[in-house]
């Protein structure tokens, strides 16, 4: 399963969970299993223009992510890769490695209303 997580650069595994999804530095691409974390590598969110979340959410289509894990996001993206069939969890904290630890774990819940960041989660 691949996931996707917001983070500080240069992403991989020990880097710091970004707080707010479409602020964050880089994405951190993991393709994990049911035990363990096989790999992982970096994806841009890097833009030009104003700040547009449609961006991102895009170009991590395209690398087939199956699941999401925030510390926050807004109802715009959370709501576009629920329609995409894209899971979202909450709950991301410490680092890449220690977040796909919990979510391996099942320690991570889905993300709904009370995740939501109005905007300065960042």
């Amino acid at each position: 399963m691949k996931v996707c997580i917001p983070s500080f650069k240069p992403g991989g595994l020990n880097a710091p969970i970004s707080e707010h999804f479409g602020h964050c530095e880089i994405f951190t691409v993991a393709d994990i299993d049911d035990t363990k974390i096989l790999g992982a590598w970096p994806l841009s969110n890097e833009y030009e223009g104003e700040h547009n979340c449609e961006i991102p959410i895009q170009r991590i289509i395209k690398e087939n992510v199956e699941c999401m894990i925030v510390g926050g996001i807004g109802r715009g993206p959370l709501m576009g890769f629920q329609q995409l069939g894209i899971k979202v969890y909450s709950g991301a904290s410490g680092t890449v490695a220690d977040t796909l630890t919990k979510f391996i774990e099942g320690a991570l819940k889905a993300a709904g209303n009370e995740d939501l960041c109005q905007g300065g989660c960042h």
